[in-house]
């Protein structure tokens, strides 16, 4: 009976971990899709060759660096001294281009190019990299239509990342690419770009040469802006703006081109970027050109004093880009375009009524635009949102009041031309609370292409997987009460958009008043123990070591400490592979002996620690400045590979050796000793894929499982542990419910060529180590509870003890437990049910909170919190949940399965 009973129960939570990622997907397509796509009007226009003669330039070279905050151009502290010269002198007009959500570079270079706003579709598409689901061919950006526009079919030449090429495939007609992909061989990759600038500009074939650098942001990535690296490199790419500029005044058919140099988005204190902070939205864009310092130019000094909100000179929105280029350029404006000319570029026409018409024509765009949007938000099909549709409908009323004022306006211009005419039609269209301004709101609301039968579906796949995975559960007790009740509260708190945005003190507090309780219940008949003192209290320290929210001096003041002292940061990571090593070496002296087990456990965790500090000194040199140049030249000629291939190695012939021992006709080790040890041995992998101010964490971690283990946990007390501890550790690690958050450097670790199934998996690990490691440490709690007795701490060797503390003498010569003692626990129908109730109380948290989650999104739906806060959370969520039921669930099943019983 008991075997039938848990052959349903495996059953049914193997379909419900098929549900969940499921449904998550489902719903994900419904509210993930592009922006519906407008009817694009005709490439022609009546004066379209009087514009392209008349207009101020040309030609023009687009330069963009990614990831160039306003900072790093504008700023004291900035590395580009000659452009800052450029400014002073006038012949660089600086501006401060505002990007939006989601700050990723295949979304940003959608709207530089088509003048719109995005979807958070690209934050998908921007992460696995399908150039079939990118592809825009025809797609109406400036970039077509400049090419339309000269009729002497000169070319459009880039050379770049392949983004550009796997949006516009049919729009360039001479490229050299890159793949993006390859994250830590990007540092040098510029100057694959430069070599050829300099053939390129001697050449006059070409209307636009676009340039994407990507080295600047690659070693934001890997180092963070105060990465050493980072300055020269700032240097290098304002030499390439020095040799531009020379061109243009030194070649003849120079003269009239524009260089723009501007990047897609800026990036936080850490290097990343995807999301809304002042320090992702400014990106640097500065005019250039010989002309336009001929022209009336305000005077603007340069460098600035540091600005704390990141705004220097002038603030536009990013979009505005597009239609300033079709008026420089003399090509019509893009039919979806919703940017608007940027103001302080109105003196490179030389002309207030060539101006003027201009603007007058980008109005025109613009009403048409949203004409067409309109009418295809009314074709969709919405939710209901009274207050959303009211606000909604009074802007378009307010826009068709303020369209028919600038009607007016061309009307008088039209029949009595003058100067005070002409300001007023300037006027109406341009000033903050005219036309242009309310219909780009408009227009920028985010995609209202949602498929509510795809969210119906979603939703209802993860309430099927809640009543399976409720139908499932063997039993309730206390622990399952408790975690009923972290379940609700923190299903409760996802409609709240202020408390999403701030989740991490949810399970901050959460956390602490769920070892409290556990402290007080074990200890309540003999008194307060030190050690659950302890174990409250470093999970309070490691909630305070990275940054969270707004403001956290703490973490502020630490990273200041080891950005000073350098050798903090490796202390705490050299215990921790000495912590590792001791583990690995007690598993493997049984077998092996003390001493042959000592030096391989030693060449294991030689070899991460090797890796991890040669690939940080590469990335940040001034991690290691304490140490001598002798130290630092050996620590750079340490081959990275090489130790990569020797850890994995040394890691796959442990495992295997383990396994053995498991499965062997002669073996003295039991399933739960064996699975241990895998664990222990993946956490060394886990080690190896975290960055160096996170390894005290695993200190922290290993403390606090030994007090767990010793207070001899239930299975559903184990699962709530799990959760509480996994979803604050997410956080207190660095993470946060932002695009910006996620880590890519150790996604490569020890790739030799672009893999993206590998790459995709390592980066998972990389950035959800906090709760991967409390899965894996909750299959180590389960080893308390089999036969259906406590014996907490299971064959773990402490201080000579076997059994949590209790005294034995059965021990052989290499200080490992007899073969009778191993013998002694074996699997049982009981204990193998321990581990299904344990993973089902793990995966009814995921479906509950799923299913909460994506009925907060339907509930939030038509408030711009959707996308600024739901929506990046969303794409965490999918990505937690898809990896943790299929792999993370599967990972610990395949455990079971091998090493405790079939």
């Amino acid at each position: 009976m008991i075997f039938k009973s848990r052959t349903a129960s495996t059953l049914l939570l193997l379909l419900v971990n098929i549900l969940i990622p499921l449904g998550m997907l489902i719903f994900m397509s419904g509210l993930f899709r592009s922006r519906p796509q407008l009817d694009a009007t005709d490439f022609p226009s009546p004066s379209l060759e009087t514009r392209v003669h008349n207009a101020p330039f040309d030609k023009v070279v687009f330069m963009m660096v990614d990831g160039l905050r306003t900072d790093f151009v504008f700023s004291k502290n900035g590395g580009f001294p000659f452009t800052q010269g450029l400014i002073r002198s006038g012949a660089a007009v600086p501006i401060t281009a505002l990007s939006a959500m989601p700050t990723l570079t295949l979304s940003r270079i959608k709207a530089l190019t088509q003048g719109s706003s995005q979807s958070f579709l690209d934050a998908w598409l921007n992460v696995v990299n399908w150039p079939e689901d990118s592809r825009l061919d025809g797609g109406d950006t400036w970039l077509a239509r400049l090419k339309a526009s000269r009729a002497d079919q000169k070319e459009l030449v880039f050379y770049g990342i392949e983004e550009w090429l796997d949006l516009y495939p049919d729009v360039f007609d001479r490229v050299e690419s890159f793949s993006s992909f390859q994250l830590p061989k990007l540092v040098n990759s510029d100057q694959n770009i430069t070599r050829n600038l300099s053939n390129e500009l001697a050449r006059d074939d070409w209307t636009a040469l676009i340039l994407h650098y990507l080295g600047l942001d690659c070693i934001a990535h890997v180092g963070g802006p105060r990465s050493a690296h980072m300055r020269p490199k700032q240097l290098e790419m304002d030499a390439v703006v020095k040799d531009i500029y020379t061109a243009l005044t030194r070649e003849p058919h120079m003269q009239d081109t524009l260089l723009v140099l501007l990047g897609d988005h800026g990036m936080t204190a850490q290097g990343n970027h995807g999301g809304r902070l002042p320090e992702e939205l400014a990106a640097a864009t500065v005019f250039i050109s010989p002309k336009l310092g001929d022209m009336a130019q305000p005077q603007r000094s340069a460098p600035l004093d540091i600005a704390e909100d990141y705004l220097y000179y002038s603030a536009v929105n990013q979009i505005d880009m597009v239609p300033t280029l079709s008026g420089l350029m003399g090509f019509p404006i893009p039919s979806a375009n919703a940017g608007i000319f940027i103001p302080d570029m109105l003196s490179a026409f030389g002309d207030d009524t060539k101006a003027v018409e201009f603007l007058l024509e980008n109005a025109k765009q613009i009403h048409r635009a949203l004409q067409i949007s309109t009418k295809s938000s009314n074709k969709a099909v919405v939710l209901d949102d009274d207050k959303y549709s009211t606000g909604h409908h009074d802007d378009l009323g307010r826009t068709g009041d303020l369209w028919e004022a600038v009607l007016l306006a061309e009307k008088a211009w039209v029949d009595s031309p003058s100067n005070e005419v002409r300001d007023h039609l300037k006027d109406s269209i341009y000033e903050a609370s005219m036309f242009v301004a309310v219909a780009q709101g408009l227009l920028l609301v985010s995609v209202d292409n949602i498929s509510i039968d795809r969210l119906h579906a979603g939703v209802g796949c993860l309430a099927a997987a809640v009543i399976l995975a409720y139908a499932s559960l063997p039993s309730l007790n206390l622990g399952s009460y408790s975690l009923f009740v972290a379940i609700a509260v923190h299903s409760a708190t996802m409609f709240v958009p202020g408390l999403v945005e701030e989740e991490h003190h949810s399970w901050y507090w959460g956390s602490l008043l769920w070892l409290a309780f556990l402290s007080v219940l074990r200890t309540r008949r003999s008194g307060l123990r030190l050690a659950h003192l302890g174990l409250i209290a470093l999970h309070f320290i490691g909630q305070c070591i990275n940054k969270q929210g707004a403001t956290n001096s703490v973490a502020e003041h630490i990273d200041d400490l080891i950005f000073r002292h350098p050798v903090l940061l490796w202390i705490p990571a050299l215990l921790s592979h000495l912590s590792a090593f001791v583990l690995i070496t007690r598993n493997l002296q049984t077998a092996l002996g003390r001493w042959v087990a000592a030096v391989v456990s030693l060449a294991l965790c030689a070899a991460a620690f090797g890796f991890k500090l040669a690939s940080t000194y590469s990335h940040n040199p001034e991690s290691l400045s304490f140490a001598s140049e002798y130290v630092r030249e050996l620590v750079a000629s340490v081959p990275q590979d090489r130790l990569v291939r020797a850890f994995w190695t040394g890691f796959l012939a442990c495992s295997l050796f383990f396994i053995w021992q498991r499965r062997g006709p002669y073996s003295p080790t039991s399933g739960f000793v064996a699975m241990t040890r895998i664990i222990d041995l993946l956490n060394i992998y886990l080690r190896l894929q975290s960055r160096p101010k996170n390894l005290s964490f695993f200190l922290i971690f290993e403390y606090q499982l030994e007090v767990l283990l010793s207070m001899g946990l239930s299975p559903a007390e184990t699962a709530t542990t799990v959760i509480l501890l996994g979803q604050s550790a997410f956080y207190s690690m660095g993470r946060d419910n932002t695009i910006a958050s996620l880590d890519l450097l150790n996604g490569f670790n020890g790739l030799g060529e672009s893999s993206i199934i590998r790459v995709v998996i390592q980066s998972f690990l990389s950035n959800w180590i906090g709760p991967v490691w409390w899965s894996l440490a909750g299959l180590r709690l389960l080893t308390s509870w089999h036969d259906g007795r406590h014996s907490p701490a299971t064959l773990t060797l402490q201080n000579g003890h076997v059994n949590g503390g209790h005294k034995t003498d059965h021990l052989n010569s290499n200080g490992g437990p007899k073969i009778d003692d191993a013998k002694m626990v074996k699997p049982t129908p009981e204990s193998t049910a321990n581990y299904i109730e344990y993973f089902t109380m793990q995966t009814l948290f995921s479906a509950l909170s799923s299913l909460a989650f994506n009925l907060a999104c339907m509930y939030i739906w038509g408030h711009e919190d959707l996308w600024n806060i739901y929506a990046p959370k969303f794409i965490n969520a999918f990505l937690w949940v898809f990896f943790h039921q299929l792999m993370v669930n599967g990972m610990g099943c395949s455990i079971i399965w091998l090493l405790v019983g079939n």
